[in-house]
């Protein structure tokens, strides 16, 4: 207990270090006596940006939108790879079937799909949110399928050996040994709806952080601009954190857990 609580006071400490050193050249930067504060926004500007949005509740607003898209996207992109995924990693048959398709669309990037899903569905929620569950899906089901063909051999003889059903072996043994492959997915998964969330939002979007984003392009408002990178970032981070927190607990027993 006392090794971990070290470790992780010296990763805060180091990761605060890290974070300072960054903002510190930033802020130099733009003393320069050359800098635009149009171009490239003092700190101090950046800050009262932030707290002018959020006095005014636009930000609370962005932020609620971005995030309903963003868990609602998510939750139907990862579930339907770790249904699938788990499906075809585990029965041959299927995997025949239905591994071709996958390879075929895998390397075709999410955004490409943007002008199909106008056409089809128009500029609604509805287009939004399924651009992030096939992003989320895409970067998922591949981490899924690995982790289903990586089980070890010898897990599975021994579930059989005690009389394990096939169905049993990969609903008891399969699935959670491949979780490490599972949550590594989930966590990629993430970061690549954010990308997708962002990208949507930039498309006639009526709310969300990547609308506010178009707006301080639009009106050349680079402290506004630069405030929500901020958020962006603090938030796929603090999610992502999570993420590690569950991979922890669900994950004592691997060696590859952090």
């Amino acid at each position: 207990m006392e090794q971990l609580k070290a470790f992780l006071t010296g990763r805060l400490v180091l990761g605060v270090l890290a974070v300072s050193v960054v903002l510190l050249a930033y802020h130099l930067i733009t003393l320069k006596p050359g800098n635009n504060p149009a171009l490239l926004p003092p700190i101090p500007l950046i800050v009262t940006s932030f707290f002018k949005t959020l006095g005014s509740g636009a930000l609370q607003e962005a932020l609620f939108a971005s995030l309903y898209r963003i868990c609602l996207g998510f939750v139907i992109g990862t579930t339907c790879a770790l249904v699938l995924g788990c499906l075809v990693g585990w029965y041959k048959t299927i995997e025949y079937i239905v591994d071709p398709l996958i390879e075929a669309v895998r390397p075709i990037p999410p955004l490409a799909y943007i002008p199909i899903i106008i056409i089809w569905f128009g500029i609604e929620e509805f287009s939004r949110v399924l651009l992030i569950s096939i992003a989320c899906f895409m970067v998922c089901v591949v981490n899924v399928i690995a982790g289903m063909k990586n089980v070890p051999q010898v897990y599975v003889d021994a579930a059989s050996t005690m009389g394990a059903s096939r169905f049993q072996v990969f609903r008891t043994v399969a699935i959670p040994a491949a979780t490490p492959f599972i949550i590594t997915g989930y966590r990629i998964a993430l970061a690549a709806a954010w990308t997708a969330l962002v990208a949507a939002e930039l498309i006639a979007a009526p709310s969300g952080l990547g609308f506010m984003l178009q707006e301080g392009r639009r009106y050349f408002l680079t402290d506004q601009v630069m405030m929500i990178i901020v958020i962006i970032g603090a938030c796929a981070f603090i999610m992502d954190r999570t993420f590690r927190s569950v991979q922890r607990r669900l994950m004592v027993w691997s060696e590859a857990r952090e």
